[in-house]
C-alpha cells in the first residue's frame, strides 16, 4: 500500500516525506518491525511507541504514523514519511478495516466466555482443508490484536477466522465494525468480566453484539444448549445454524464415548447426514467447540470428510488441556484461564479421568468476578466435594475460600493444602505425588498457574 492510500483510509496529515512511498506490512513493535513496514506509534499501559521512533527509523521503516501530540519529526531527507493523526489506535483500526475491504474474504468472528481460541483453531483447521485461511495468532483478539491479524490478509485468502475478546460493553461491536464478519460464532455465555459488566445479563448483551453485527445474508452459529445464547438468537437478522448435545439442533452430537487420554468418539448428525468423529482432546467442553466448528464449516461449504480431517489435524494452544508427566504422574495443564463454568468443566474432566492413583486439583484464583468473587470460590469448594478428588491444593487469597468451603462441605483437612505462592504448592505436590496419580492445574490468566507446571516439568 502507498502512504497516500493510507492517508485516504485514516485521514491525518502527511507532515514529511512522499505519499508515493510503499509499505509492505504494519507493525506496532520495533522488536519485530521489518524493513519497509509501516510503524504505528501506539500508547499502551507499559510502552509508548512514540519513544521508539528513532529505532523504527534505524530499522528502515517505510513510514511512521504518530499522534498530533508528538513533535518527533526528522529533517533528514532520507527519513521515512511521517503521517500525523489525532489517535493512532483509531488509525490502526481504520487502516486494517480499509485493508479488509479490499479483499473479498469470508470472515468468521468468534466470541464467548469460554472456548474461543480452541474453537478458532478447530474452525481454521477445517477450512484449511479446502480454502486458504488466515486466523488469529495465539489470542490476539482485542482492539489491537484483531487489526494486526487483518493485516496478514492477502489477495488469495478466502477465509479469515478471527477471535473477538472483550471486557466491556461496546468492544465486540467495534471489532465487528472493523472485521465485518459474515459468520458469527458465540460459544457460550457465563460469569466473566464482571468487574466492568457487573451482571450476567450485561455479559449476554455485550457478547450479543457479534450477532447484532451480522447482516441478513450472514449466519449465526448458535449453542442450542446455552439458554442465554439461544435467547439472543431469537432476534438475529441472519440465518441461524444451531449445535448442541442435549437440545434439538442442526448439528448434534450423540453416542459419545470417552477414550480417556485419547479424547472422544461420537457421532454427529449434521442436518440429514451422520458423521463419525474422533476428537483427540480431553475435556467434554471440546465436543461443543468441535460442533461449533463443524456448523461453521458446513456454512462455508466444507464437506463431511474434510471436516473429519480438519478436526483430527487440529491442535490446541498451550496451557489448554495439555498433558505431560512428572515422575510417573500425569499432569493436565489447563492453566490458560478460568471462570466458574470452565472450573466446573475441569473438575468433571479430572473426575472422569481414569488413572491408577489419586487425583489432585491444583487451583488458582478466578479473577475478574467483581462482587461475586468470594461466593464463586465458595461454590467451587462445594463442587469439589461432589467429585472424586483426593487432594485440593489452593493457591492464592481467593482460592483459600474454596478450600474453606470444601472443608465445610465435608472434605478432610488432610486432603487440602493452601498456599500463598506457587513454590509452596509445588513443594506440597512434590512431597505427596506418586506414580500413577493425576494432577489438573487451572486458574485465571493473572494467577499464572502454568508456573506450577513449569516447576514440575523443567
Amino acid at each position: 500500500m502507498k502512504v497516500a492510500d493510507c492517508l485516504k483510509a485514516i485521514g491525518g496529515e502527511l507532515v514529511s516525506g512522499a505519499g508515493d512511498k510503499v509499505f509492505r506490512g504494519v507493525s506496532i513493535d520495533t522488536r519485530t518491525l521489518k524493513e519497509d513496514e509501516l510503524f504505528v506509534c501506539i500508547r499502551g499501559d507499559r510502552f509508548d511507541g512514540h519513544n521508539f521512533i528513532e529505532e523504527a527509523r534505524n530499522k528502515k521503516a517505510a513510514a511512521i504514523v504518530l499522534s498530533e501530540k508528538s513533535n518527533a519529526l526528522s529533517k533528514n531527507s532520507e527519513a521515512p514519511p511521517v503521517v500525523r493523526v489525532g489517535d493512532t489506535l483509531k488509525a490502526l483500526q481504520e487502516l486494517s478495516s480499509f485493508h479488509r475491504k479490499q479483499i473479498p474474504v469470508r470472515v468468521v468472528g468468534i466470541t464467548g466466555t469460554n472456548g474461543k481460541s480452541t474453537t478458532k483453531e478447530m474452525i481454521a483447521s477445517i477450512t484449511e482443508t479446502k480454502l486458504k485461511t488466515v486466523k488469529t495468532k495465539g489470542n490476539l483478539n482485542n482492539h489491537i490484536g484483531l487489526p494486526l491479524s487483518l493485516f496478514h490478509l492477502s489477495s488469495d485468502d478466502k477465509v479469515a477466522v478471527l477471535e473477538m475478546g472483550m471486557s466491556a460493553a461496546g468492544e465486540i461491536k467495534r471489532l465487528a465494525e472493523i472485521a465485518q464478519p459474515e459468520i458469527g460464532v458465540l460459544t457460550n455465555i457465563s460469569e466473566g468480566h464482571l468487574v466492568h459488566l457487573k451482571t450476567l445479563k450485561n455479559v449476554q448483551a455485550a457478547k450479543g453484539e457479534l450477532y447484532d453485527a451480522l447482516s441478513e445474508q450472514g449466519t449465526a452459529i448458535v449453542n442450542a444448549d446455552d439458554p442465554l445464547v439461544l435467547e439472543l438468537a431469537k432476534s438475529v437478522r441472519a440465518k441461524v445454524v444451531t449445535y448442541g448435545i442435549h437440545s434439538e439442533a442442526d448439528v448434534k452430537a450423540g453416542d459419545i464415548r470417552p477414550m480417556n487420554k485419547e479424547g472422544f468418539d461420537f457421532n454427529v448428525r449434521l442436518f440429514d447426514q451422520t458423521i463419525p468423529i474422533r476428537l483427540p482432546f480431553l475435556g467434554a467442553c471440546n465436543i461443543y467447540n468441535a460442533l461449533a466448528a463443524m456448523a461453521t464449516g458446513y456454512s462455508l461449504g466444507i464437506g463431511p470428510d474434510d471436516m473429519k480431517t480438519g478436526l483430527s489435524n487440529a491442535s490446541l494452544l498451550s496451557n489448554r488441556y495439555e498433558t505431560t508427566e512428572y515422575q510417573g504422574a500425569t499432569i493436565i495443564n489447563d492453566a490458560y484461564n478460568a471462570n466458574p463454568r470452565s472450573m466446573h468443566e475441569a473438575l468433571k474432566t479430572l473426575a472422569n479421568y481414569k488413572c491408577e492413583g489419586r487425583k489432585f486439583f491444583i487451583l488458582g484464583d478466578m479473577l475478574e468476578l467483581g462482587e461475586m468473587a468470594e461466593s464463586a470460590h465458595a461454590k467451587l469448594g462445594e463442587n469439589i466435594t461432589e467429585h472424586s478428588i483426593d487432594y485440593l491444593v489452593a493457591v492464592g487469597e481467593l482460592s483459600a475460600h474454596a478450600a474453606k468451603s470444601a472443608i465445610a462441605s465435608g472434605m478432610d483437612k488432610k486432603q487440602i493444602a493452601t498456599a500463598a505462592e506457587h513454590k509452596c504448592a509445588v513443594a506440597f505436590i512434590k512431597k505427596h505425588i506418586r506414580p500413577g496419580d493425576c494432577l489438573l492445574v487451572k486458574g485465571s490468566r493473572g494467577s499464572k498457574m502454568e508456573e506450577v507446571v513449569r516447576s514440575l516439568t523443567v
